[in-house]
């Protein structure tokens, strides 16, 4: 979170030093900070330590003693901070005792605009930090009480079993509902329990939360936990469109609309989240596996708590297994060989033909038809989740935000990642990505995801994206399935969109 921070000041400032025309100059004899040693301090610099932390190339001696620039005989991402803060000025000095260039800044003389300023991007409604939680007692416990933490810094609000729930309301089916104000930044993690071995999984708490329920069992004495938004009985509206794709055969795409759209007010606009495996997101009749991603509860939650609708759009998988594995696999190269498992239907991916369908055909089509502004997200889970990436990616001025949840990173060997990776330019728009993946003991898959899935923050940081464009959350008892999907949905929106 510390390093998230001082990466958003960084930018903050290195745009204000754009914005009044500042340049920076080095000395042509610059040592510390000089880890390329092209006799320069520069951002390559920056990129060159992330990449040798990554284990991408390797350093000498003599290079990691240039990039050592907070002299702790230590190559960290400290130093590399250290650098960023150099070149947007906020400092002069390496601890490493070396003065640097003090010369007064260059002014650029102010220039009248050859051409009329672009408008303003679009802006999410920001949220209030303290939101309500709502949790409903359908299992009839005799006690319950709420264990406040947060998953980054291991803050607790009250030692175990946490926080005793009074005064619940009834609700029309007689079951006792229990409420209390969270502040999300303090704590972004609750689990429910009975005071004793019974209790939920561990839930996000975000600003798209309001209601829990108890949905299955998850292992153990732990249930796992649906969402709900509470006090809100609409559920808004679906459409359903079918479009000829490609590889010659319909694909319906679900486009939902959150209760209060109104096709006539064209003055109010709504932003886009776009997600692959369509037919698993709104409801349990279409579902593959019998639970959904319930993405309309979770937008739904999000406006009863003061933020802005979203539509969401989903595009079908393939109707059949091969054709989903084709559909949603990019062909970065050779696919990699998992034990015990028939990789045929993965190799030659069909998932520039599906990216291409989604920005060509499918984003034309809501935006034309729809109240739309300018913020559109991509996500997806499993194939879903290696697709929505690589679109993402691919398309990186379209989108403000991607969530790869589970992805199947596994399909590619690292070597494979790091060259597809090279041909990015990440110094322009960046999405803000939202990786997650479950590592239950119970499940194989997820366990099989979870290395690559957890690494690609590292090998995207290693080749220039920005550190703070990026997070990374796991959860140990979740499993490949769009029940714990569904939980992590709200945070990846919250966090997607910056509330």
């Amino acid at each position: 979170m510390k390093k998230r921070l001082i990466s958003l000041l960084l930018i903050a400032a290195l745009t204000l030093s754009v914005f009044l025309g500042v340049s920076v100059s080095t000395a042509a004899a610059q040592l510390y900070g000089d880890a390329d040693g092209d006799d320069d301090v520069t951002i390559l610099d920056v990129t060159t330590i992330q990449r040798a932390l990554a284990g991408v190339i390797q350093l000498d001696e003599d290079a990691r003693t240039r990039g050592d620039v907070d002299a702790d005989d230590e190559l960290t991402i400290l130093d590399a901070t250290m650098i960023q803060r150099y070149l947007v000025g906020v400092i002069n000095q390496f601890p490493s005792g070396e003065f640097l260039p003090t010369q007064a800044p260059t002014i650029a003389p102010t220039e009248a605009p050859t051409q009329a300023p672009t408008e303003a991007p679009d802006e999410v409604t920001k949220v209030k930090n303290n939101i309500p939680i709502h949790f409903t007692n359908n299992k009839n416990w005799s006690a319950v009480y709420a264990y406040l933490f947060n998953s980054e810094t291991g803050a607790i609000q009250k030692a175990w079993p946490g926080m005793a729930m009074t005064n619940p309301v009834t609700n029309s089916y007689g079951e006792k509902v229990y409420g209390m104000n969270v502040d999300v930044t303090q704590y972004d993690r609750v689990i429910f329990n009975n005071g004793a071995q019974i209790q939920t999984t561990d839930l996000p708490v975000t600003k798209a939360n309001s209601g829990y329920f108890i949905q299955a069992k998850a292992s153990g004495s732990k249930y796992l936990a649906g969402v709900y938004p509470y006090g809100q009985n609409n559920e808004g509206t679906i459409k359903t469109v079918s479009f000829d794709y490609p590889d010659g055969y319909k694909k319906n795409v679900y486009i939902w609309l959150p209760e209060g759209y109104n096709a006539a007010d064209t003055s109010k606009k709504y932003s886009v989240l776009y997600m692959c495996d369509g037919q698993n997101l709104f409801g349990q009749a279409t579902t593959l596996s019998g639970y959904e991603w319930e993405c309309d509860e979770s937008v739904l939650s999000l406006m009863q708590n003061g933020g802005d609708g979203v539509i969401v759009v989903g595009i079908a998988c393939g109707n059949t297994e091969a054709r989903r594995n084709h559909e949603l696999t990019p062909d970065l190269g050779e696919v990699a060989t998992v034990a015990g498992e028939d990789m045929s239907t993965f190799k030659n991916g069909g998932g520039k033909v599906f990216s291409d369908f989604v920005t060509d055909t499918v984003i034309p089509y809501v935006e034309q038809n729809y109240n739309t502004n300018s913020i559109r997200g991509i996500a997806g889970s499993s194939s879903g989740g290696i697709e929505a990436f690589y679109i993402g990616m691919e398309n990186m001025d379209k989108f403000r935000y991607v969530g790869a949840l589970s992805p199947a990173f596994i399909l590619y060997n690292q070597p494979v990642w790091d060259n597809y990776l090279d041909t990015l330019d990440f110094s322009g728009n960046t999405p803000r990505i939202y990786f997650f993946c479950g590592n239950s003991a119970n499940d194989q898959l997820e366990q099989a995801l979870y290395p690559n899935a957890t690494a690609m923050e590292g090998w995207m940081a290693a080749h220039g994206y920005p550190a703070d464009k990026m997070i990374t959350k796991t959860d140990s008892d979740a499993t490949h399935s769009e029940g714990f999907w569904a939980l992590y949905f709200p945070e990846m929106l919250s966090w997607g969109m910056d509330l």
